[in-house]
């Protein structure tokens, strides 16, 4: 009776087990404080942020409320200035923005835009305040009044270029331009405007010249950038994960423990929200009107990146209360991967390239753009990912060596306490005839029942998504995934030495293929 008793409980302690890593992961509340800037229209949300910011200022720079491209652009202006950005319409100087600038003491605005976007009378409403004759920086349209902008603020050698044609990559990166005072030009997605191509030209011939772009190809194509010589893209799977990126790229020039929140959507509440980042050294984030985001969620949750406070801009009608309890921890986000920490482990960079292709390509290139698309897909389901490497070097400090690479990799992992752990190779032998997809798991390791089973997921989805023969789930003792201490797989996607697998790796569409099927695995584990 003892015996059967004792039988019962262990396995009622296996099941529980079974089902702990099988079972789909909690997300962790972010429990971030919160506080919200709005008004009841556009012009008055800006006015708020303005009082947040500013007690005081000299000048004051004054947009469209409508008229989204002038006031994001001005956000490095706003910074050199020291000068709030306020929003009112075509037609006048609305009432409450009057009474704005002379609790500012302002003695000089700053019209961004034509008549057609501010008109005569705005200059008449401000003389006839007592003010000074206004200054008018115009063009012809968004893509000239940027570059006036950009030639007023005067660039450092560094460009920022976004789509013309809609806010959110522009505004995402507003308060990284305002407080490095790096100009913002536009563009349109298939063809550079004129304006934006004259300025270009007439910087790079000043000296060198670093173009950063934000946003995918379908915002601004590759064809646009003509004879650009140093062009760094920011750019995710949509606008938030764009958002996301951003702030990943920003944070070491934007240090404040607040970040703002802007929306993603059609609301134009957000457009003064980059001249108070920049002014407080703030990152600036992107919400859904009821959501955050997967990407979104991501970053606000990263440790090394996590704010101590959250400062929604806008309304209900914008950002609702929903979003705010997400931030704050009492509801959690409809993301499936939404508090969960994955390393993604991109095999080999820097010195040491991995096998080699029959053609000459490298293992580590392959590896190294799985593993960017990967972190951006895992990011949009609302993952926290951390990447042992996002470019072609090695994460090892100081002298490099093979273990020291191995160790820097598995310490990251283990220092962040991940809950995953993937490395991402690409097979070599010398029968160039050998085929398939492998995945390892180590029984060595200290959660090897764990790291079979998510083997085993990785292993089944990704043999369906990139429909190359099946070599099994192994077990071997690889130093990172036999040293980590969370469930951790190495992939062997398919083997460089066969020449149609070489082909295969190095090509975006079979590699979008591959972090589709490693995707799917990871949620099979989580229990989807």
């Amino acid at each position: 009776m003892a015996k059967l008793k004792w039988s019962f409980l262990g396995m009622m302690l296996f099941l529980g087990f079974w089902l702990g890593f099988q079972n789909p992961a909690q997300a962790s509340p972010l429990a971030l404080a919160t506080s919200r800037i709005s008004g009841v229209r556009q012009i008055d949300t800006a006015i708020e942020v303005s009082k947040t910011g500013w007690q005081l200022a000299d000048t004051v720079i004054l947009a469209n409320c409508d008229h989204f491209p002038d006031a994001l652009v001005a956000a490095p202006l706003s910074h050199q200035l020291d000068a709030p950005i306020l929003l009112t319409s075509a037609e006048g100087i609305d009432a409450k923005v009057m009474e704005e600038i002379k609790r500012l003491g302002a003695k000089q605005v700053i019209l961004i835009g034509g008549q057609a976007v501010l008109s005569s009378q705005v200059e008449s409403d401000i003389e006839n305040a007592g003010l000074n004759k206004p200054e008018r920086i115009a063009g012809y349209d968004q893509y000239e009044t940027a570059q006036k902008v950009a030639e007023r603020v005067e660039s450092k050698g560094q460009i920022i270029l976004a789509n013309g044609e809609q806010f959110p990559d522009a505004l995402a990166i507003s308060a990284y331009a305002g407080v490095t005072e790096t100009p913002i030009l536009l563009t349109r997605a298939k063809n550079m405007p004129a304006a934006t191509h004259q300025e270009l030209t007439s910087l790079q011939q000043k000296g060198d010249l670093e173009t950063i772009v934000v946003g995918g190809e379908a915002v601004v194509s590759d064809a646009t950038l003509g004879s650009l010589t140093s062009v760094q893209r920011i750019a995710g799977y949509d606008r938030y994960d764009t958002a996301a990126q951003v702030y990943e790229f920003a944070r070491d020039d934007l240090t404040s423990p607040t970040t703002y929140l802007v929306t993603g959507e059609n609301f134009p509440d957000a457009l003064a929200a980059g001249a108070l980042a920049a002014k407080q050294h703030a990152e600036i984030a992107m919400a859904q009107k009821a959501n955050l985001p997967g990407p979104t969620y991501s970053v606000l949750s990263t440790p090394t990146e996590s704010p101590v406070n959250v400062v929604i801009i806008g309304g209900l009608a914008v950002v609702t209360d929903q979003v705010k309890a997400m931030l704050e921890g009492t509801m959690q986000p409809t993301n499936l991967l939404a508090g969960v920490t994955i390393v993604v482990d991109p095999g080999h960079g820097g010195p040491d390239t991995g096998a080699l292709g029959a053609t000459g390509t490298y293992e580590k290139n392959n590896t190294l753009a799985i593993g960017l698309n990967l972190a951006g897909m895992l990011r949009s389901a609302g993952a926290s990912v951390i990447l042992t490497r996002s470019k072609d070097v090695t994460p090892a400090v100081g002298t490099y060596s093979e273990l020291s690479d191995l160790k820097a990799r598995t310490k990251i992992a283990n220092d962040l306490k991940a809950d995953l752990f993937i490395s991402l190779h690409n097979d070599s032998y010398s029968n160039p005839a050998t085929t398939g997809t492998t995945t390892y798991y180590s029984s060595d390791s200290s959660v090897a029942v764990q790291s079979k089973a998510f083997a085993n997921c990785v292993q089944s989805e990704l043999v369906k998504s990139i429909a190359l023969p099946s070599r099994g789930v192994k077990d071997a003792n690889f130093y990172v995934i036999k040293n980590t201490k969370m469930p951790a797989v190495l992939v062997e996607v398919g083997f460089i030495s066969n020449p149609v697998e070489e082909k295969l790796l190095e090509s975006p569409d079979f590699q979008s293929k591959a972090v589709m099927g490693i995707y799917q695995g990871i949620l099979k584990f989580n229990g989807y």
